[in-house]
Formats: structure tokens, sequence, C-alpha cells
């Protein structure tokens, strides 16, 4: 995205470089309603991550398929008119042709976004690496407003039902016994520490009634704003010292 207009429009350029697709790059003006924060693995750290992308979402999240054209037509021309300059590109993609193309759904039709796609807080990790990466996301200040970044393909992501509850997720999943025992169970590279080996975990439900999920939930949250503000290593080697601990008397 390169600017917002003054009426309100979103000005953005396509990134044909960072696909496989020979794509002419194009300069489009989009109602902005559709536009999010794209979170790739190389955006994640541990305890921190930063959209430097947005990605059109025109998917609707609950029946999981492409908004009807007719609604895309009526209430975002613009995008609809964007769209159907790729529409023999996106005709061709596998995963339209293996979940959409089969039912008519849109062709701009989109894969794996849901409403967990969109929940107001998600611990999300590298998909594509040999160690866990971990950080807690929600919504980003943008030149469009406050918007939800939304998790890509070279992530893994589990939606949470408050930010205490995600912080302590994510303490877990970053702490070294757990990331030591994940890697016994993923082989490093795509798919690296996917949401189904976090069953080997058994992380115990969170409760905030117990002060050792609280404590685990806050030493993430401190770590994120250290690693936002730069702060110096050592503090965040103590703290992630801390929670280290906190989790060998979780699972004691």
């Amino acid at each position: 995205m390169k600017d917002k207009l003054a009426d309100g429009h979103a000005l953005v350029r396509n990134l044909p470089e960072m696909g496989k697709q020979d794509i002419t790059p194009i300069e489009a003006k989009l109602e902005p309603d559709l536009i999010y924060p794209a979170i790739r693995g190389s955006d994640i750290a541990r305890w921190h991550a930063t959209p430097e992308i947005h990605m059109l979402v025109v998917q609707d999240p609950k029946t999981r398929s492409g908004y009807p054209e007719d609604h895309l037509k009526n209430q975002y021309p613009n995008t609809y008119n964007y769209l159907t300059k790729f529409k023999p590109v996106l005709l061709e993609r596998a995963l339209y042709k293996k979940y959409h193309e089969h039912v008519g759904n849109p062709f701009y039709s989109q894969f794996n976004i849901s409403e967990e796609t969109f929940a107001r807080y998600r611990v999300v990790w590298k998909a594509m690496s040999n160690d866990i990466h971990g950080a807690v996301i929600s919504q980003y200040k943008t030149i469009l407003g406050y918007k939800t970044g939304v998790p890509l393909h070279t992530t893994e992501f589990i939606a949470c039902e408050n930010e205490d509850e995600a912080h302590y997720l994510c303490a877990i999943i970053n702490s070294e016994i757990v990331r030591e025992l994940i890697k016994s169970y993923s082989s490093a590279g795509r798919g690296f520490g996917t949401p189904s080996v976090m069953k080997h975990v058994g992380i115990p439900k969170f409760d905030p009634k117990n002060s050792l999920h609280a404590k685990l939930a806050k030493l993430s949250k401190d770590l994120h704003a250290l690693v936002a503000e730069r702060g110096h290593d050592s503090d965040i080697s103590t703290k992630e010292g801390e929670v280290d601990a906190c989790v060998k008397e979780l699972f004691a």
C-alpha cells in the first residue's frame, strides 16, 4: 500500500516480485475496507511481529468462500475491477481449482481464511524454521486506521479468546523446554511446529485465577514491550529465564 488518498481510498501497488507468476505491476485506487496488514514468517521475531506489506482479503470468513460477485461489484467496485484484471491467473491457482472451482465460488476466492483469522488475539509463529519464534498479534495502527493483522501461509497461529490467554500461550511456546520438545516432534523447514504438534505439549487450559498462569501472561507482555522498545539484551534474557522457570513449574 502506497498512500491514503483524500477521498479515503487507498493507493496500492501489487508486488509481483514476491510471487512466481509473471504478473504486470499495477497501481490502483481501492476501497480500504478489505485491505489488511499481512504477517509473513519473515515479519516475526520472538516476542514481536511487524507487518511490512498489506493484502486484500475478499473471502467471507464465515462461508470460507469469496464474497459474492454482486456484493463485491456493488460495495467495492474498484476492488472488483482490480481483481478482474487478474482473473485468468486467479482461475489457474492450484488452491482455487482444489477448493473452489468445483462448487463455483468466485474466481478470487482465497484459501484458509476463517473467523479464527480475525480473532481479536492470536499467537503466531514462523512456519518455515528450525525453532519457535512466537508473538502475540492483534490490531495494527495503519494509515487506514486500526486493522487486524492477517497471518499468511508462512506462519502458524492459534486464536485466543482474550489478551491474557494469548500471552500465556506465547510465553509457554517460547520457553526453552517447550521449544526443545517441539523440535523432537517436528522436522525443521516448511510446516515446522504446526498447531497439531502442540497437542504433544499438553498445555493446561488458561485459568485467569491461577497465579502462575497470570505471571506467565505478564512476563510475555513485558517481553513484548522490551523487544518493541529495543530493550537491553540482558533484560530480555532475565525475563526469558523467568519464563523458563515458570514453565518448568507449570509442568512439574
